[in-house]
């Protein structure tokens, strides 16, 4: 009876693996469809709800307007999102440096020297975690 217990256990297992293995994975990723212009996107979508609703040509135009309106708005939210981003990190890299400048009329030369040295290690970190988060994942 153990046996035919561990058995199913193990046939489950296996089976359930294989099951959740076999699932479709996504054509792209979301990263690829916005490096497309406003206008594939558009004719996509139209596309996409033409065969599932089945639109008339008049319906599809219809829709690829209203698509392709959406996507350039997407666009122009985006690049002003950017802006903001550029913005923001070129006030705090002004904010540091001033916070720096500071610290060093505080710290004697010694002291510098160990700030740099701890400064120097932590950009190495970071730039070693940028690299992991961007390995190719195996899988």
């Amino acid at each position: 009876m153990k046996i035919f217990l561990i058995s199913a256990g193990l046939f489950m297992g296996c089976f359930g693996t294989a099951y959740s293995q076999d699932k479709p994975q996504r054509k792209e990723s979301a990263f690829m469809q916005q490096q497309r212009t406003a206008e594939e996107r558009a004719k996509m979508s139209s596309e996409a709800l033409e065969k599932r609703l089945n639109l008339s040509a008049e319906q599809k135009e219809k829709m690829y307007s209203i698509h392709l309106e959406r996507a350039k708005k997407m666009d122009k939210m985006a690049e002003e999102q950017s802006s903001i981003r550029k913005n923001q990190m070129e006030k705090r890299k002004e904010l540091m440096l001033e916070t720096e400048k500071k610290m060093r009329k505080i710290l004697s030369e010694e002291q510098q020297k160990s700030y740099e040295a701890m400064k120097s290690r932590r950009k190495e970190r970071m730039q070693n975690r940028k690299k992991g988060m961007h390995r190719p994942q195996n899988g």
